[in-house]
């Protein structure tokens, strides 16, 4: 599944992602880390809220070019990573993307300085680039993010 962040286009396996959902509902929580949003009640399941550009330490636009993001395409993905679902809130929700392994490359992720950690390679589709999200690590290396499963990679 591919988004946006930024000028950025970033996926998940799509076996991950469970929900797709407007930005709306969120609850505050106390004292939360810098790039949790808050939480969510889905069905009377409470998820962690995690704004991607907060926790990828990336602003809102490339090379000085300020961009917000448009509200009415801003969404919350829902993806579950082990037995927890995660919530993660992008700019725009693009398309499902079918790329071969074959398609994907590690060779310049460690341009992405402290956050590479979280990039687990960059996929190429026709003319497009992807930043393939590592979910696991994105959750389990914040072991502050609540609910997040220690040690998961």
């Amino acid at each position: 599944m591919s988004f946006s962040l930024a000028n950025g286009h970033y996926c998940v396996p799509v076996n991950q992602v469970l929900q797709i959902l407007r930005r709306e509902n969120l609850i505050d929580i106390p004292k939360p880390p810098p790039y949790v949003e808050g939480v969510i009640n889905l069905r009377g399941n409470i998820i962690p809220v995690v704004n991607l550009r907060a926790r990828l330490e990336i602003g809102h636009g490339e090379k000085g070019e300020h961009r917000e993001p448009d509200p009415r395409k801003r969404r919350i993905i829902i993806t579950r990573v082990g037995s927890r679902s995660y919530g993660l809130d992008v700019d725009e929700v693009r398309e499902i993307v079918d790329i071969d392994e074959s398609g994907i490359t590690q060779d310049a992720t460690s341009l992405f300085g402290a956050r590479a950690d979280f990039i687990r390679g960059i996929a190429r589709k026709d003319e497009s680039l992807y930043l393939m999200l590592d979910l696991p690590r994105v959750f389990a290396v914040g072991r502050d993010v609540p609910g997040a499963v220690a040690g998961q990679s």
